[in-house]
């Protein structure tokens, strides 16, 4: 089911960025120094090229004992980045089923032709959930009593129970509650 949020709505313009042949040492600096866990790599042009994560440093470099100064982001990086990117008319929904899918706490978005605009993380996902809720109640009261299908996991207002919940009458319900409305 479509949010009906683009992710360019919620996606933060200002990135932090690496190129391939960036240090991991420093890459990590920079990292350190903005209190974030992963860095678009980008090339001349602002083409996403890949993601350089902290468990791509852990994996690759720590647990290797590697030295942070002789390791390129190029020879760690997560490439290729359509596994891992979106373009900002990309649903919040489907962003997030992404994230979800592959384990990922970030998602550079690009335009059609590659070029890094941007990036999502968790966290704005999570500041916009309230925002998903309106929408998806709002989708809920359109579609009407007879049209209703599951739009929401969580604890159900009525009973408690957890699992699929739709939106009737003005509260989260599971089926079975709803089913007692009738």
């Amino acid at each position: 089911m479509k949010s009906g949020i683009d992710v360019g709505e919620i996606m933060n313009v200002k990135v932090v960025t690496v190129t391939p042949n960036t240090t991991i040492e420093k890459a990590a600096k920079l990292g350190n120094k903005y209190r974030i866990g992963g860095l678009p790599v980008i090339d001349k042009n602002r083409k996403l090229v890949g993601i350089v994560t902290e468990r791509d440093v852990m994996r690759k470099v720590v647990a290797l004992n590697k030295k942070p100064a002789s390791v390129k982001v190029k020879d760690i990086m997560t490439s290729p980045p359509e596994m891992f990117s979106a373009k900002p008319n990309d649903d919040m929904n489907w962003v997030a089923k992404k994230m979800a899918k592959y384990d990922i706490t970030r998602v550079p978005i690009t335009t059609d032709d590659g070029k890094l605009v941007g990036i999502v993380t968790n966290k704005d996902m999570m500041e916009n959930c309230p925002r998903l809720i309106d929408v998806l109640i709002e989708q809920a009261k359109i579609k009407g009593p007879d049209d209703i299908e599951p739009i929401a996991i969580g604890a159900c207002d009525g009973c408690g129970s957890k699992g699929n919940l739709s939106y009737k009458e003005g509260d989260f319900l599971c089926e079975e509650c709803i089913c007692r409305l009738k």
